[in-house]
Order: C-alpha cells, then sequence, then structure tokens
C-alpha cells in the first residue's frame, strides 16, 4: 500500500538531503574546473598597443633596480629598470587562472595568492601549478625625451 502524505519530518529530511547533494555537486565542479583550465580567462591588454612613462613622474624607476607596477587597459604589469637604459615589464597576471600576483622584493620573486604559483625576476615558472612564464613585453627608452615605451 502506497503511502499518499509523507510527514514533515520526512519532508525536511527529503528536502535537506536534495539540497545538500546539489550544493556538493556544484562545489565540487566549481573545483574540477577551476585547476583544469588553465590560463583559461586571464586579462591580456589589446595586442599592438603601447603605454608610455616619463621617468620624471615615477621616481621609482630612477634608479637601476627600482621598479614600479601600472595598470595597462585593466591589465597590471610590472616594470623593473634592469640597466641605465634597459627595462623589463611583465604582466602581473598569473598565466595558471589569471589572479594577480604579487612580486615579493625579500625573495625577488612572484608570488600568486590563489594557488601558489611562483615565477622568477625574469617571469620563468620555477613552482607550478602555473606551466607557463609571465608574459613579457618588449620595451624602449628614448633618452631625447627621458621615457619608457612598453609594446604590449
Amino acid at each position: 500500500m502506497l503511502k499518499d502524505k509523507i510527514s514533515r519530518r520526512e519532508f525536511v529530511q527529503l528536502t535537506g538531503s536534495i539540497l545538500i547533494a546539489s550544493m556538493a555537486g556544484a562545489t565540487l565542479s566549481a573545483l574540477f574546473n577551476s585547476c583544469t583550465k588553465e590560463g583559461s580567462n586571464p586579462v591580456q591588454p589589446p595586442q599592438g598597443t603601447s603605454f608610455t612613462i616619463k621617468l620624471s613622474e615615477h621616481p621609482d624607476l630612477s634608479q637601476v633596480g627600482g621598479f614600479k607596477t601600472f595598470t595597462v587597459n585593466s591589465t597590471p604589469i610590472i616594470v623593473f629598470r634592469t640597466g641605465q637604459t634597459t627595462f623589463k615589464a611583465l604582466s602581473l597576471v598569473c598565466t595558471h587562472q589569471g589572479c594577480t600576483i604579487n612580486w615579493v622584493n625579500s625573495s625577488m620573486q612572484f608570488q600568486c595568492p590563489c594557488h601558489g604559483s611562483k615565477f622568477d625576476k625574469d617571469g620563468n615558472v620555477i613552482q607550478g601549478p602555473a606551466s607557463r612564464n609571465l608574459q613579457s613585453f618588449r620595451t624602449e627608452y628614448k633618452s631625447d625625451t627621458n621615457e619608457v615605451v612598453i609594446y604590449l
């Protein structure tokens, strides 16, 4: 004989079980997807554009070894002065999942706060899960105007 009605207790237990199962499924799906789509949606600046830095306006870059971060078209980048007339520019977007990474001056490396990837001062991967190096950009020092052009 089939029961036409269920008790309040059975209804709450059934509803709770369905809710827990759906939340667990969604959570597992998000976890598996977040670590399998490497670099699926990193923010990248438009290719073929440039960004000019007037060194007189950025004293952090006045000395060799100095560095400064910039945001170009919503993409965070870091610029290092590597010599009297040479500069290095790297994206601060992790190649694993697109998180913004941090430069740690004491260890002279980049670290991703999201999944723990580490990159050396040249943007090369030294610890995963990232498997691709940071994007680097060509730089040009213009001595006549004391400017650095970053080519994206």
